[in-house]
């Protein structure tokens, strides 16, 4: 079972290991996003930071739906599903992945190509308008960093 699908760009660090996992119980870590599949070494600390709370699968958006069929066969899995960006989570939905009724928008950090929208949310153009997308799909995007945070709603942010 999916117990969460996030969008990151950090992917998995501190706030998923210490804010989000232990809330969430998830036994199980897909990271679909084809930098960090290709990424050895960022594969390997990433795998030892989960080391005895989970396994970790690191997919491309396209390789994630079958993967995550298979996964989701087992009763006892929990399941977080990270995104590197909402462009990540379309390319899964587009290759057969499960829509998700609600998304965690979590950190989206600032690169010199985007626009900062408030505490750890900066979005590209592209970035907008795939969360924009997303939204016009029916996904709740659930904007916030924590599981105590209150949630932001981005839509007004996105327009």
């Amino acid at each position: 079972m999916i117990v969460l699908y996030r969008i990151d760009n950090r992917l998995i660090h501190a706030q998923v290991l210490e804010a989000w996992m232990p809330v969430i119980q998830a036994n199980v870590v897909v990271v679909a996003n084809e930098e960090m599949r290709k990424d050895e070494l960022r594969r390997q600390i990433a795998t030892a930071a989960l080391a005895g709370h989970a396994q970790v699968y690191f997919l491309s958006p396209v390789e994630a739906p079958a993967q995550l069929e298979d996964l989701s066969v087992n009763p006892d899995s929990k399941i977080l599903v990270i995104f590197g960006s909402p462009q990540d989570l379309l390319a899964f939905i587009r290759c057969g992945g499960e829509k998700p009724r609600q998304i965690n928008v979590g950190g989206m950090h600032y690169a010199i190509t985007k626009i900062s929208l408030g505490r750890y949310r900066t979005f590209s153009d592209v970035d907008r308008k795939a969360l924009l997308e997303l939204h016009k799909m029916g996904i709740v995007l659930d904007a916030r960093a924590t599981p105590t945070d209150e949630p932001v709603d981005l839509l007004p942010m996105l327009k």
